[in-house]
């Protein structure tokens, strides 16, 4: 009997089936919507962070919807759930209380960001 037991993979942080769809297995044009989503997404956590320092409730809600359908193609669930906690919470709360759902989103889209270079590195 084994002492150590292999853990299992990590479960994916994408499912591109959206995309597979939307461009018709298209891998060049995947790829192309991926790199414009990988150097778009920096500035837009930045934009985020911004937001909640300045209490900007109105501009943090519009961004975070505004992300959702990119979270939406990645199949990037976690992402998604997170940008669906922060409207709601800046509707309720108010955006100096999303802090957290910030920080989260970030680790997030860290995670998917290296899963897309791991798929997408040449």
């Amino acid at each position: 009997m084994p002492i150590f037991a292999l853990a299992p993979p990590p479960m994916p942080c994408v499912d591109l089936t959206y995309l597979e769809r939307l461009y018709k297995g298209d891998r060049v044009r995947i790829a192309a919507w991926v790199e414009l989503f990988l150097e778009e997404m920096p500035q837009r956590m930045e934009e985020l962070a911004q937001c909640v320092e300045r209490c900007d409730a109105v501009a943090l809600a519009a961004l975070a919807h505004e992300l959702k359908p990119q979270a939406h193609y990645l199949g990037a669930a976690r992402m998604h759930e997170v940008l669906v906690r922060i409207g709601e919470r800046t509707r309720c709360d108010g955006p100096a209380d999303c802090a957290t759902e910030v920080h989260e989103l970030r680790e997030a889209c860290a995670d998917v960001e290296r899963e897309l270079r791991g798929r997408f590195s040449p």
